[in-house]
């Protein structure tokens, strides 16, 4: 359940496409016109100059024995100076690869001032963009709780109800205790899987099993709903509430987090605040082209989101929201991920009054960019509730409360 329909929205547009530009000015590859072919020695003196009448005098007709005797031999000269077709293929060749490796070099000229165009933007002052990026047309307004434009609004008005009210029509069945187990390092994970210890050990950067492989999502990220991985049973209330008194499990969930964080292109700086950043180097920029255009992980970012809040990692969803946000607007590296942001991520915080921040600070992102304006780079969303694990689990329980009274989709 969840995010089921993201794939839909991604190629819903949200761009201005009146004033579409690329993320950074394009350095394109020099191109020049190919010069005529001088004129050689041998063209001058070849035998077609004489047929054409170029180059020939009266004193040469006065005499044609000479002229006759010296033509020869100026054409057998001609004909050793010219290159055969072998050597003029050889040439063309030469002059290809020349000019292929001189647009190679220009191309990779060209992304390295992109990337140098990216560092200077992202920690540049408060000044216009060198480079405009397209204005985009998606609201982050608070009456999304009341009035969703979504195309699926109703199934997730429906959905994402019944996350936040700890799925009340859930039943528990004491028998059932696969995800405690999982958890606890008992039993493995199916199909194809294995136990906790040894997925966060051995399946920790491996990318291409973690893209590929789709039944370990479930495992890893529990919820109190059926998943399409038959193999895995939905989260039971007893199985929380065990969960949480054992600080070990507790201690894997955070590494499955991590673990999925580094399959993202992110890695958490901060376990206290929920900080994350992306990867250090270029290691993030493949991860984060997978993400951008593998939809999929869309619907499991959504369950992630869902079973921290399950627990006591409620704290450690703005921080990702807020990361999200400005990758997708500001730097415009996952700007296919902002639908699925606006329309679910977002949701999946319990507290409204973090909703509306997490909002605003969209809002006024989309409005630098607009703009052309770039944002401070110590300009964050304004948190309204304590940023630490230790504040997370009181004020959660304080927000669930107020949900009851004035969150208009329950």
């Amino acid at each position: 359940m969840g995010d089921i329909n993201s794939n839909g929205n991604i190629g819903e547009s949200i761009a201005d496409t009146d004033n579409i530009h690329s993320d950074t000015i394009p350095v394109g590859d020099e191109h020049k016109e190919q010069e005529e072919p001088s004129e050689t020695e041998a063209s001058k003196d070849s035998p077609m100059g004489m047929y054409c009448g170029c180059g020939s005098t009266k004193e040469n007709d006065a005499n044609d024995n000479d002229s006759y005797k010296k033509s020869i031999q100026k054409t057998g000269q001609s004909q050793l100076q010219q290159p055969s077709s072998n050597d003029r293929m050889d040439s063309d060749e030469d002059s290809h690869n020349q000019w292929s490796k001189k647009s190679k070099t220009s191309r990779k000229m060209a992304s390295d001032d992109e990337d140098d165009n990216n560092s200077q933007r992202r920690s540049g002052p408060l000044t216009r963009s060198s480079a405009t990026l397209s204005k985009l047309r998606i609201n982050f307004d608070n009456s999304d709780d009341e009035n969703e434009d979504s195309r699926h609004y109703s199934y997730s008005k429906r959905d994402i109800a019944e996350y936040r009210n700890h799925y009340p029509n859930a039943r528990s069945n004491p028998k059932i205790h696969d995800n405690y187990d999982f958890y606890t390092n008992q039993i493995r994970s199916h199909p194809d899987g294995d136990f906790i210890d040894k997925i966060h050990k051995n399946w920790f950067g491996d990318h291409r099993k973690l893209e590929y492989h789709h039944g370990y999502i479930q495992w890893l990220f529990p919820l109190q709903e059926r998943g399409l991985n038959i193999s895995a049973e939905p989260l039971q209330k007893h199985e929380i509430e065990s969960i949480s008194k054992d600080e070990k499990a507790l201690e894997r969930l955070l590494k499955s987090y991590k673990l999925m964080l580094d399959f993202y292109g992110f890695k958490l700086v901060d376990e206290n605040t929920g900080e994350i950043r992306r990867l250090s180097g270029d290691s993030y920029k493949s991860r984060f082209r997978n993400l951008d255009t593998s939809s999929h992980n869309y619907l499991r970012i959504t369950r992630i989101l869902k079973c921290l809040g399950e627990f006591k990692y409620e704290y450690l969803k703005f921080p990702f929201l807020e990361a999200i946000l400005r990758e997708s607007i500001t730097e415009n590296k996952l700007s296919n991920c902002l639908r699925s942001c606006k329309d679910y991520w977002i949701e999946t915080l319990r507290s409204p009054d973090e909703r509306r921040a997490i909002r605003l600070y969209a809002r006024e992102l989309v409005e630098y960019r607009n703009k052309g304006i770039t944002p401070p780079k110590a300009h964050k969303a304004n948190r309204p509730r304590p940023t630490s694990a230790a504040g997370a689990e009181k004020t959660e329980n304080m927000s669930s409360s107020k949900d009851d009274d004035d969150d208009p989709m329950e």
